[in-house]
């Protein structure tokens, strides 16, 4: 799958072209994207932080591209999602790297860390459970 595509899927959908967010790697295993702060984007406007929902959202909507088998796949069905806040998601571009640890026939688990500017000191992780349809 082409970057060029796999963006030109996402900019269809209403709620992804909101978070304004962009893919910046794609392979079999594991998706990267970007994510610009924006005002939309504030949880706390007495912090200016990102909201929680925004992050994982934007985790979330990466984990399902990493396991789609070609763009005309219908979407995965969440099962179930957890998502650990480890640190304030302050003003900055918020990075998503998505990798799936397993993938079968009907269900794929991927894991998922956020982070600004070190990777190393993530503002969030989580794991997502799908079903293959």
């Amino acid at each position: 799958m082409k970057l060029s595509d796999i963006q030109a899927r996402c900019d269809r959908v209403p709620f992804f072209r909101h978070l304004g967010f962009s893919v910046t790697e794609a392979n079999d295993t594991h998706f990267v994207a970007r994510m610009p702060f924006e005002q939309r984007h504030i949880g706390n406007p007495v912090l200016d932080t990102y909201h929680g929902g925004i992050i994982a959202s934007f985790m979330e909507i990466i984990a399902s591209l990493t396991v789609l088998d070609d763009l005309e796949s219908p979407p995965p069905k969440p099962i179930n999602l957890t998502v650990d806040y480890l640190r304030p998601g302050l003003p900055g571009t918020l990075n998503t790297r998505a990798t799936v640890s397993r993938k079968g026939r009907r269900m794929a688990s991927v894991e998922t860390i956020a982070w600004l500017e070190d990777e190393g000191k993530p503002v969030a992780k989580g794991l997502f459970h799908f079903l293959l349809v």
